[in-house]
């Protein structure tokens, strides 16, 4: 997290201008004539906590004054429609038990995640709803050993035992694949993204584990995408894909399914006639796409409102217990997997 010990205090400002504390205390929070402060000395405080680019600590002042009431919200990407529609579903939760939200994007990046969770904590926010990236374990430890109520969201970290809220990848990612199999696809592939966060090898072992139940397990074959060179790194692998003559593929993520749609339709790759496609979670382009894909659903209102409902009772009572929660996700059939007639 975010060095704090440099932290400007009032007693830094009340030392420059030869003061109390509590007199600095009421000139910056609005109390200088009730407490027959003189218009001098209020400015010269004022001038000094600009100087030295004083903030205050919301956090301390939600701690006197209880709650804040706010959730801090940090998701890999807030413009990515299936984070969007969480944190809606998240904001409608929080309404509910009336709480407001501080949402922020993380973009993949440990180092941001811990100076956004930290900021979150300076502005007074009573807990946290963590997407984790890779290299994010560090602050999940330390919002942990600071008693911060936290959700992990969408994907937890083996080996930290905290709450989390997240999908059955590995059955979801099975289901999908059995099902191009059941349609009579037998050179299935899939791209994902090359790392090691838990829901994302869960949705490989998923596929890997469908294709040997199967007795395809000579037909395992996994592209990475990657999430900083999206475009080049799915150009790839769908390159590589056609290569080895692959009859359909399992797209891990929705953000790897719209681009490699793009490249898709750029090459005149006719589907499911010549490529079978399953992604995951619905979106626009999936609804647009000449053949509607095939996607597996998750039930995101459920996840927001149990990782909402986690919180609040971590809140509430000191008597709350750790909760891991996984969810199914349904595989809704359309027309970019099913074979018109089967091998």
């Amino acid at each position: 997290m975010a060095n704090t010990r440099n932290r400007i205090s009032l007693k830094d400002i009340a030392n420059r201008a030869g003061v109390s504390t509590s007199l600095v205390s009421f000139v910056l929070n609005g109390k200088q004539k009730q407490h027959r402060i003189k218009d001098e000395v209020a400015q010269r405080i004022k001038e000094i906590a600009k100087e030295l680019n004083y903030k205050p600590n919301a956090a301390a002042k939600s701690l006197r004054n209880g709650r804040s009431r706010t959730i801090g919200v940090v998701v890999s990407d807030i413009s990515n429609p299936f984070f969007a529609h969480l944190a809606r579903h998240i904001e409608a939760s929080a309404e509910r038990h009336g709480y407001s939200v501080h949402f922020a994007s993380s973009d993949e990046s440990a180092q941001r995640t811990a100076v956004l969770v930290d900021n979150m904590l300076n502005k007074g926010v009573d807990c946290i709803v963590l997407v984790p990236c890779e290299g994010s374990d560090a602050t999940v430890k330390e919002l942990m050993d600071k008693n911060i109520p936290l959700v992990l969201l969408d994907r937890y970290i083996p080996g930290i035992n905290t709450n989390y809220v997240c999908l059955n990848n590995r059955q979801a990612a099975y289901d999908a694949t059995c099902h191009l199999i059941d349609e009579g696809f037998r050179r299935i592939g899939m791209i994902a993204y090359g790392v090691q966060l838990k829901h994302m090898t869960d949705r490989i072992e998923g596929y890997r584990t469908a294709m040997t139940d199967r007795g395809l397990e000579a037909e395992i074959s996994i592209e990475y995408a990657d999430h900083a060179s999206m475009q080049k790194s799915c150009e790839t692998a769908i390159r590589k894909v056609l290569e080895r003559n692959t009859e359909a593929l399992v797209l891990a993520t929705n953000t790897i399914a719209v681009e490699c749609l793009y490249i898709i339709r750029k090459r005149g790759i006719i589907v499911p006639d010549q490529l079978g496609i399953v992604g995951f979670d619905g979106g626009n382009a999936f609804e647009f796409f000449y053949s509607p894909l095939s996607y597996i659903q998750q039930p995101l209102e459920m996840m927001a409102q149990k990782a909402v409902e986690i919180l609040v009772e971590q809140l509430d009572s000191s008597d709350s217990f750790m909760q891991h929660v996984e969810t199914e996700g349904i595989l809704v059939k359309r027309s970019s997997s099913i074979r018109n007639s089967r091998k």
